[in-house]
């Protein structure tokens, strides 16, 4: 675990309890149309596991399961001790019997069975080599898996992008992010591009992909 990757586990350690208000002002209102859109593009056939990473305290399981029938199954990986165990909290209280959580390293976690879909939702940037964990997601997921990423990736193109991509970068100094251009580019050459989303602005860009 490097430097910046040790100072964000600390980081939300101590956000967790207020991470879903954090994310509410940050993403300007949006955070939970930006949860439901991302279940919105799932792709997956009944019964299927989707496998979230940096799942934190389990913000976007109800948009998931609101898509997924009950015999699908949803794994939350992250390595918050404390978003996991506000991610369990939230998993006790509302009875959500087919999701399950786990507080490791994402590059520890290796399932018995692949995913038909692995999400990065809002997490991505803020892992310190995203190269190596978009490696580690398509390393888990089946043939013809979908890689759903939902994240704040500077724009060019439009007169307003530069206004958005200076919002990106202030509140990346927040949450601990980096963002990158390169990750759109990575993800082209890895996978096949289905479709990119660009909203709240320019702020955020879902990325809807297959293998």
């Amino acid at each position: 675990m490097d430097i910046r990757q040790a100072s964000n586990k600390n980081k939300y350690n101590v956000v967790s309890s207020i991470y879903d208000i954090v994310a509410f002002i940050l993403s300007l209102g949006q955070a939970k149309k930006l949860y439901r859109e991302v279940a919105a593009r799932l792709r997956v056939p009944t019964g299927a596991t989707v496998v979230e990473l940096g799942c934190g305290p389990g913000s976007v399981v109800p948009s998931l399961l609101h898509k997924l029938d009950p015999s699908s199954q949803i794994i939350g990986i992250d390595f918050s001790d404390q978003m996991i165990e506000l991610a369990n909290t939230h998993k006790s209280k509302n009875g959500w019997n087919n999701v399950n959580f786990e507080c490791m390293d994402m590059y520890q976690y290796s399932p018995v069975n692949k995913a038909d879909c692995v999400i990065f939702c809002l997490s991505l940037t803020a892992i310190p080599n995203y190269q190596k964990a978009i490696d580690k997601a398509l390393s888990i997921l089946k043939p013809d898996g979908q890689l759903l990423i939902l994240d704040s990736i500077p724009l060019k193109g439009k007169w307003y992008y530069p206004l958005a991509n200076l919002y990106t970068h202030f509140k990346a100094l927040i949450v601990g992010a980096k963002p990158a251009t390169g990750i759109t580019e990575y993800i082209d050459k890895k996978t096949k591009i289905q479709e990119k989303h660009i909203m709240v602005g320019g702020v955020y860009t879902l990325l809807d992909t297959k293998i």
